[in-house]
This record gives structure tokens, C-alpha cells and sequence, in this order.
């Protein structure tokens, strides 16, 4: 049995995700379809990846990935089979394949056009049936040409001196908790056990500790902690923090060492 993963910005208002649904079962009557998510938002790269980032780790190896995201398949975006850590991702190469991993993926292959039939919809002509026939045990290899020695990946960083990260919000949940690019590590490396502060937005919203829990605090004060992906994530307890403070993906978050 295969695990074939979905992960688009449909909302499930239209016909697509059932069109890819039943072209997997047609052809792969024994996989197993997982849908992460339909309610990326649309052209949002980024959202896409965080998303998938957080998410595939926990597959078992041989999963393959399904990104439905800025789908359409144009010169400068070209279908592609990724291979990474025992997981296989099909989908255009947008910028969230780019910043989805940490180091150069173990294979990248550009999907053989002839192989495929080319329509408007790529995502179930092309996408879906590359996942389809390695499903049904076809090598990534087979599917079109291996450009791993030329790919490249974006590592997105904060900014860091000896004093201070300079971070943004990457993420904002259904709580509107705030998930910023700053890691544990990060943190770990420059704090050396001094006092800082995390400034979000602007000097209206500090936070001076870290907690472990989000009941640590009392209800409608800031927190600031390490969540599941070792990232920085600041909320406030039992209120909607993003929405509250008018705070948006890519505002600037401050920590200074003091």
C-alpha cells in the first residue's frame, strides 16, 4: 500500500481535489490518500512549505508527497520529482520545494514531458500521474532527468551579531499564534544564559522569558517558547495575539541579548 499525501490551496470549493482523488484510485486502487491540508493560501509559497515541513517527518519512508501549490507548469517552474530523506514531493518547482528543506535534496529529477499528457490542469495530468507510477514501483529515475548537481535550496536565516536576532513571522496558526524563523539553536548559541528581550513588531509587545507551556502564564499575557519544531513561537494565553495586535507573516521580531 502507497500513502499519497495532498497539500493545495483548493479550499475544497471546487471539482480538483475529488478529479485528483479518483485518478489515484484508478490507477492505485490500493493507496492510501492523506490530505494534509486544502487551505494554503493561494499563491503562498511559503505557507505551503512551512506546512509540508512540519508535516512529512512524520511519514513513514516511502510517502509520497503531493504539492498542489502554484501548480501551473511554465518555463521558469518545471514539474519535478524531489527525493529527500526516503520521501518522494511532486509539483512544480516553486519556491516552496527551495526553502522546504535544510540541505540540497538527495535527488532531483525534471519530469520528462513526453511521458506526460500537458494540459491547464497540471497538478492531475502530470503531478498525479507521476505519483501514480511510482506508486505503482516506478524509480524516480524513470520519470526524467536528474539535476540534483544543479539545485539549489534557499535557507532562509535571521540575522544574527553578538547581541541580538534579527527574525520575522513566518507562520501565523488557527490560534494566531505567532511562528517566527528563529530557532532554539539560534538562541542557545548567542544568549549564554543573559537576560534578553523579544521585541515583536515594535516596542509595544516585549516578552522577557521563556516558557514550556502556554499555561505558564495568566490568561491574556504574552508568552514566548520552543514549539514542536524548535522554533521561537510568541502567543498570548487564551486570546488570538495576531489578530488582536494587527500582526502579519514577515513583520520583524527582535531578540536583544542584554
Amino acid at each position: 500500500m502507497s500513502i499519497i499525501t495532498l497539500t493545495t490551496d483548493w479550499h475544497n470549493d471546487d471539482f480538483y481535489v475529488g478529479a485528483i482523488k479518483g485518478r489515484i484510485f484508478t490507477r492505485c486502487p490500493n493507496a492510501h490518500i492523506v490530505d494534509i491540508t486544502h487551505k494554503i493560501e493561494g499563491y503562498k509559497s511559503a505557507h505551503a512549505a512551512f506546512i509540508l515541513r512540519g508535516t512529512y517527518p512524520y511519514f513513514p519512508e516511502g510517502t509520497i508527497h503531493l504539492l498542489c501549490t502554484n501548480g501551473e507548469v511554465t518555463p521558469a517552474r518545471l514539474p519535478v520529482c524531489i527525493c529527500h530523506k526516503g520521501h518522494m514531493f511532486v509539483g512544480s518547482d516553486s519556491s516552496a520545494f527551495r526553502v522546504l528543506f535544510d540541505e540540497k535534496p538527495d535527488k532531483v529529477i525534471i519530469l520528462d514531458p513526453n511521458q506526460f499528457h500537458i494540459s491547464t490542469f497540471s497538478e492531475l495530468s502530470i503531478f498525479t500521474e507521476a505519483a501514480c507510477m511510482l506508486a505503482n514501483g516506478a524509480e524516480p529515475d524513470d520519470l526524467g532527468t536528474d539535476i540534483t548537481d544543479d539545485y539549489s535550496v534557499l535557507k532562509l536565516s535571521p540575522s544574527c551579531t553578538t547581541d541580538s536576532i534579527s527574525g520575522s513571522v513566518i507562520y501565523i496558526d488557527s490560534y494566531k499564534n505567532i511562528i517566527t524563523d528563529i530557532s532554539r539553536k539560534q538562541f542557545d548559541s548567542i544568549c549564554n544564559n543573559r537576560r534578553f528581550e523579544i521585541v515583536v513588531k515594535n516596542e509595544t509587545y516585549k516578552i522577557t522569558h521563556i516558557s514550556k507551556t502556554y499555561s505558564e502564564v495568566r490568561t491574556g499575557e504574552l508568552l514566548a517558547l520552543f514549539n514542536s519544531l524548535g522554533l521561537l513561537e510568541i502567543a498570548m494565553r487564551d486570546a488570538y495575539l495576531a489578530s488582536l495586535a494587527n500582526i502579519e507573516c514577515n513583520n520583524p521580531v527582535l531578540v536583544r541579548f542584554i
